[in-house]
């Protein structure tokens, strides 16, 4: 027995026959990784355009991405009423007194000063106190109904769709940080199955080579083991969509199978880079729809300022004159709305909380079918994937012809 282990061993192309299944492996493994790294990186284009170089397929094609992820998740996840019919319009009044007690007294003071300083110099301290009293008390029933009709008109004051397609387009990273992290179980699936299956692969090379040899054998064998542990990752992955029963065992596409692991993932990562308060308050207070957002605010103001007047009105137009009057509403109204952007971002924790969207978008994903849920990473793939699966086919051939020539010394 001894011997005849001794004389296999020594056989001249034992340790040929021994290598050729790690061999297959590593380019299993190496071709899938690559092919992995090519989707995504590098983030903008390498070389001497448009002809030599690369650039991630993902990240060359942001637009198009980004506007799949948006669909994905406008249509299914989340609605801009859904999102902010949680907001509280009186919780956000309470948050927000500290500041309107501050800042009614700075506008109050800043105002009168300006339309009659006279008058207002003349005023006793309590009078004033008074008077700051009373607007400071009445400030959060004004913010109460600026925000009612805010979340009324939301449709018309606040685009879902182009606040998320803008983040994503203009942060590639942040969009393949997305698909990496949503997908990062599966492309560490496709790197450790390309090892696995290519040494399969390796075992059938090393029996066909035992029995017949060729020159081309081994290049073909590259190929394929490139091309077939690409292919059949991505089969495994996203097929079957639904359980199917075989023998003993039921099997689904592995990203399917992680559809709650992955909601929870998704919804952490869009909330905190994409749909969280200060990005959404950024898109209302500077977005093409401001201007009907400070209407409103504005129009709710001088209401107050009327309000505020009561009897006494006819007094303060004696004293500032009509015109005045309206300059002073005028002026309020502008020095409220300069401070909008600042009110706002003190409130972007109590915000994040009552929009309740990491909620929102994990229920909602968990709901998906798989065809729905599919859609979050199949994107990345299906873009020039025929790409990714060639490239695979191509490198394992190189490697295929460099173990021809450097065991055998090429073509015999």
């Amino acid at each position: 027995m001894l011997e005849t282990i001794l004389s296999i061993v020594n056989h001249p192309e034992f340790w040929l026959y021994v290598s050729m299944p790690f061999t297959s492996a590593i380019v299993g493994w190496g071709t899938n990784v690559l092919a992995i790294k090519m989707m995504f990186y590098p983030i903008e284009f390498l070389g001497i355009p448009p002809f030599l170089g690369w650039q991630g397929i993902v990240p060359a094609k942001a637009i198009k991405m980004a506007k799949i992820n948006v669909k994905m998740m406008t249509e299914n996840l989340i609605s801009v009423q859904e999102m902010f019919r949680n907001l509280d319009p009186a919780g956000m009044a309470k948050e927000l007194e500290p500041l309107m007690a501050t800042m009614t007294e700075k506008i109050l003071t800043e105002i009168m000063e300006e339309q009659s300083n006279t008058l207002w110099e003349a005023l006793p301290q309590r009078a004033k106190d008074e008077i700051y009293k009373r607007v400071s008390k009445d400030s959060p029933e004004v913010i109460a109904q600026v925000l009612t009709e805010f979340t009324d008109n939301i449709d018309e004051l606040f685009d879902l769709e182009k606040m998320v397609l803008d983040t994503l387009v203009r942060d590639k990273r942040l969009m393949v940080e997305m698909f990496l992290k949503v997908g990062e179980a599966e492309f560490k699936f496709i790197g450790n199955s390309g090892f696995y299956f290519g040494f399969l692969f390796g075992l059938i090379q090393t029996g066909v080579w035992f029995v017949y040899q060729a020159w081309w054998e081994l290049p073909l064998g590259g190929l394929l083991v490139g091309y077939l542990t690409n292919w059949l990752a991505l089969k495994m992955i996203f097929e079957p969509l639904e359980p199917k029963k075989i023998g003993p065992w039921t099997w689904q596409g592995l990203f399917l199978k992680r559809q709650d692991a992955v909601a929870i993932e998704y919804s952490k990562l869009v909330t905190k880079e994409i749909l969280n308060a200060d990005n959404i308050i950024e898109a209302v207070v500077r977005g093409p729809a401001s201007d009907q957002l400070f209407e409103i605010i504005s129009r709710n103001v001088k209401k107050a300022i009327d309000s505020y007047a009561g009897m006494a009105k006819p007094f303060v137009q004696m004293a500032v004159g009509t015109k005045g009057y309206i300059t002073m509403k005028s002026r309020a109204c502008d020095l409220i709305i300069a401070e909008v952007p600042r009110s706002l971002s003190l409130v972007t924790d109590y915000a994040t909380e009552s929009l309740a969207i990491e909620k929102t978008l994990v229920e909602k994903m968990r709901e998906l079918t798989p065809t729905q849920f599919e859609g979050l990473l199949r994107p990345a793939f299906q873009e020039d994937e025929w790409i990714l699966i060639l490239v695979g086919a191509v490198l394992g051939l190189l490697v295929g012809l460099g173990q021809l020539f450097f065991m055998f010394g090429g073509v015999q």
